[in-house]
């Protein structure tokens, strides 16, 4: 009986320490990783310039992204951005066009994004010292 008291008080405690935390601004609760290695850089950029940009889906918290990489130099030209643009449904998404070089809103297909995706949501691209590409999926995290 009395082990049962202190059981059910422990859980009691635990419940209401955990709602008050989520209430305060004192946790910040990130999943997954921050970073996600995509790769050795110079497999990704031969690949990319040969079929164009690649999707990765999915990653941190569900999220899909486009690696693209522009230029010669593998160290530098790397762009990662979101799959969709901010408040687009769901079922909403960019798509390489590779006649056009660009890419293409499958909702609305007059909406347009440059090879880097500006004017999607931007994620940090840089190749480390092993020369992979590393993306910082969690920076501008807007969802």
């Amino acid at each position: 009986m009395l082990y049962t008291l202190v059981s059910l008080g422990i859980g009691v405690g635990l419940v209401f320490g955990v709602v008050s935390l989520a209430g305060s601004d004192s946790i910040d609760v990130k999943l997954g990783d921050d970073d996600f290695n995509a790769g050795n850089a110079v497999e990704l950029a031969a690949e990319i310039a040969e079929r164009g940009p690649i999707p990765w889906a999915p990653l941190s918290r569900g999220r899909s992204i486009w690696i693209n990489h522009i230029g010669a130099d593998v160290e530098q030209g790397w762009f990662a951005f979101d799959v969709q643009a901010a408040g687009a449904a769901s079922d909403c998404v960019v798509d390489w066009d590779s006649e056009r070089r660009l890419f293409t809103d499958t909702c609305n297909p007059d909406l347009v994004y440059s090879a880097t995706g500006d004017g999607l949501t931007q994620f940090g691209a840089f190749v480390n010292d092993n020369g992979n590409l590393i993306v910082d999926v969690n920076a501008n995290d807007e969802r």
